[in-house]
């Protein structure tokens, strides 16, 4: 099969490390053209990264019949609508996460994907390795006795004093739960499952614009599993899992390093009687590089897609998550799911 031509919908800052870079290691792709909504910006990359075709609207784009498959890099508004235009322009999908903002947005696009039979992929990068594989098979062995719970850090310094980036404003999907929650979600879905018994959710929402800062959340599953999540802009640096099972406690430590590059992820796993650490090292990969070739592996039909289904899934939980905490703002009562 030829090389695949891929059409790119938006300029965002992102490309450099989730396609441009990636697609160096990946010869059988590569970026046919690219549009904006400002011609002369997508000339600028066209120029740039050596792209043949640039053009000044989305609609051109979808209309080039050489485009193999859509990656959609627009603000996290523009998802829904510019996916399903792909999709009933004949294209195939990638697209930046968060997919949309909402179920019923959701429940278009899936509509618009089963009409088309075309696959459509959320770009959560962080499932396309096998750390997450070796987690689950040790949660479901009980390799180190029984899960007791699960906690997550993921944060990275932000500030917008100006508002001039979409992550200062709730309606364009701002605040750090719409940016990190799915990587949490994401993880405990291919771990536990997203069917927990209870949940709860807080934020002072003191950010620009009314956006959550920093977010807390909780999933309740049997047997008293508990799983954590601290997202914030104003915390260190930190990307972790944390399960603490009966006999050892496995950390995933700096997990969103091998989306910045070629890097290798560790699993530590610490004893809780003698205190003896174990690693487990997998090679050095890159996240985006195992997307690209994942999605022209299911393109060629040798790989099933992640389900659509699974996004919908995350963005209920997602929902009713962000609900709970917006209802209990500081001096309201404690609410819980």
């Amino acid at each position: 099969m030829g090389k695949k031509r891929i059409g790119v919908l938006g300029c965002a800052h992102i490309l450099d490390r989730a396609l441009f870079t990636p697609l160096k290691s990946l010869e059988h792709l590569g970026v046919h053209a690219i549009a904006s909504r400002t011609k002369p910006k997508a000339e600028s990359y066209a120029d740039k990264h050596g792209i043949p075709h640039a053009f000044g609207s989305y609609e051109e784009l979808l209309a080039c019949e050489e485009v193999d498959f859509v990656y959609i890099a627009l603000s996290n508004e523009l998802h829904a609508e510019w996916a399903i235009r792909a999709l009933q322009a004949g294209k195939p999908v990638l697209v930046e996460k968060p997919i949309c903002l909402n179920t019923e947005e959701l429940r278009r696009l899936m509509d618009a994907q089963a009409a088309s039979g075309l696959p459509v992929l959320e770009g959560l990068m962080v499932q396309h390795h096998p750390w997450q594989s070796k987690i689950k098979r040790m949660v479901g062995e009980n390799a180190y006795g029984r899960l007791l719970q699960v906690r997550s850090q993921i944060s990275v310094p932000f500030q917008d004093p100006e508002r001039q980036n979409y992550r200062s404003f709730p309606e364009r999907g701002g605040g750090a739960f719409y940016d990190f929650g799915c990587y949490w979600l994401q993880f405990l879905q291919a771990v536990l499952g997203l069917e927990p018994l209870g949940c709860d959710a807080e934020s002072d929402f003191a950010g620009p614009g009314g956006c959550d800062w920093t977010f807390r959340a909780a999933l309740e599953y049997a047997d008293e599993v508990r799983a954590e999540l601290v997202a914030s802009f104003e915390l260190p640096g930190i990307s972790r899992h944390t399960l603490e099972f009966e006999r050892a406690v496995v950390t995933v430590d700096d997990f969103f390093r091998a989306s910045m590059g070629t890097y290798r992820i560790t699993i530590r796993i610490q004893d809780k009687q003698t205190g003896a650490v174990e690693k487990l090292a997998f090679e050095p990969q890159n996240y985006f590089v195992n997307q690209l070739a994942f999605f022209s592996d299911v393109l060629d039909g040798t790989k099933d897609n992640v389900p659509i289904a699974q996004s919908y899934e995350r963005m209920a939980m997602h929902e009713r998550l962000l609900a709970l905490a917006r209802a209990k703002r500081p001096g309201n009562p404690l609410a819980s799911g």
